[in-house]
């Protein structure tokens, strides 16, 4: 069993009671989501990799289903937005 604290325990029985409903329009906001991302702009790059490094991309990608380009764009944009950060 996870231990939670306090405020997951409150989450977790509010869920378990019912209290909260789904809005049911998962549908559209995917949708609406894959309209938002196909429509950015995006540019192409080219830049020199480490044969390994992309091996495990490769990996890492094949493991999570998703392309390989798509994971390097996720990792790009996780650390252009301040969601991850690079540790030297």
């Amino acid at each position: 069993m996870i231990n939670l604290d306090e405020y997951e325990q409150d989450i977790l029985q509010s869920v378990e009671n019912g209290e909260w409903e789904s809005k049911n329009n998962t549908d559209n906001r995917l949708l609406e989501l894959q309209s938002y991302i196909k429509h950015q702009k995006k540019k192409a790059i080219s830049l020199r990799v480490n044969e390994n490094d992309i091996y495990e991309l490769k990996k890492k990608a094949l493991e999570n289903s998703i392309p390989y380009q798509n994971l390097i764009q996720i990792l790009i944009h996780q650390f252009a937005t301040n969601k991850i950060r690079l540790n030297m």
